[in-house]
């Protein structure tokens, strides 16, 4: 139930989303093509987004530009990740830097090897204890 809210949400704001930067995705995808067949690794990890689970239209656009494929967001990226995770002082504060940078600076929004989505070991940043 919860997905089907993030994808009308998702829906909603891309009506209201602003031209964004695409990038170029080689030939053409066949409509109902699944993007795993070839990005198999956005939904492997010790970590897999559970958006994963559902259709990559839920954060991504594409539109068909001659023999290309444009794939863009479906809102802004600082704004994306809202669009289901609720805005809270506490999400933004759980790491000091959190409250300054976006969410995919520290969490991959597909998958991961490690918990949580993050990029790296939380144990490789954190201070050493004595």
């Amino acid at each position: 139930m919860r997905a089907r809210g993030c994808i009308l949400a998702a829906s909603l704001l891309v009506a209201a989303a602003l031209p964004l930067a695409a990038v170029e995705h080689p030939g053409i995808v066949q409509t109902g093509a699944a993007c795993t067949s070839c990005h198999a690794a956005k939904i492997t990890g010790k970590s897999v987004h559970s958006v994963m689970a559902t259709s990559c239209e839920v954060c991504h656009v594409t539109e068909t530009q001659g023999d290309m494929m444009l794939v863009s967001l479906s809102m802004p990226k600082q704004k994306i990740c809202y669009a289901c995770h609720q805005d809270s002082p506490t999400l933004r504060q759980h790491i000091p830097a959190a409250s300054k940078s976006q969410c995919v600076d520290c969490h991959d929004a597909h998958s991961s090897q490690q918990r949580m989505l993050l990029r790296v070991d939380v144990a490789t940043l954190a201070p050493a204890r004595k």
